[in-house]
């Protein structure tokens, strides 16, 4: 699948596919280790009781930069949510640091409860055999690491810093039941 999106710096190369989804995540250098190897990183969204990935058909997107940046400018608007979600992902200049923005407009005319679901497939070093993650309590943060590969995964919204919902578990087995279940797509 072709990588549309791409966002790094020359140590850390983010790719991002057509339906926007994080495909490849390179580091230390581009083209070495596929921490990744292409496999589906998804973004999601709930709202009043429904749930749809991004790359969900009732999404309309457009995925460009900002003008002039290497600073992307994706929107998201799905009308049966009632939301446009606006990303602005970069790696740093000079840390290996890849950061994302998002914003959130609600179509209705009342608050309502939003999470959003970052969910990332790792296969730390190239292969997914021994990919450890853990809560930091300190860091309020997600570490995910194997041998000398750290990625630490943080937040930060509503005034709150840290990330305080989280799952991890085994992947890809067929004989269990791994931590989450591919919620349906929302209709």
């Amino acid at each position: 699948m072709p990588r549309d999106l791409p966002v790094g710096n020359g140590n850390l190369l983010i790719n991002f596919d057509t339906n926007y989804n994080i495909r490849d995540i390179y580091h230390p250098y581009v083209g070495k280790e596929n921490h990744s190897e292409g496999c589906v990183s998804r973004t999601g969204v709930w709202v009043d009781g429904s749930f749809a990935w991004i790359d969900d058909p009732g999404w309309r997107k457009t995925m460009a930069y900002e003008r002039e940046t290497l600073v992307t400018q994706v929107i998201a608007t799905n009308d049966r949510l009632g939301l446009t979600l606006t990303f602005h992902d970069v790696v740093d200049c000079e840390r290996d640091i890849f950061l994302r923005q998002v914003d959130i407009t609600n179509h209705e005319d009342y608050p309502r409860d939003v999470r959003l679901f970052f969910h990332y497939d790792f296969r730390i070093l190239g292969n997914e055999i021994g990919d450890t993650i853990y809560y930091h309590p300190t860091l309020k943060a997600l570490i995910a690491y194997k041998e000398q590969r750290y990625f630490l995964a943080g937040g930060k919204g509503g005034g709150k810093t840290g990330i305080d919902q989280w799952t991890t578990g085994s992947k890809g087995s067929a004989e269990t039941e791994t931590t989450w279940l591919m919620p349906k797509t929302a209709t």
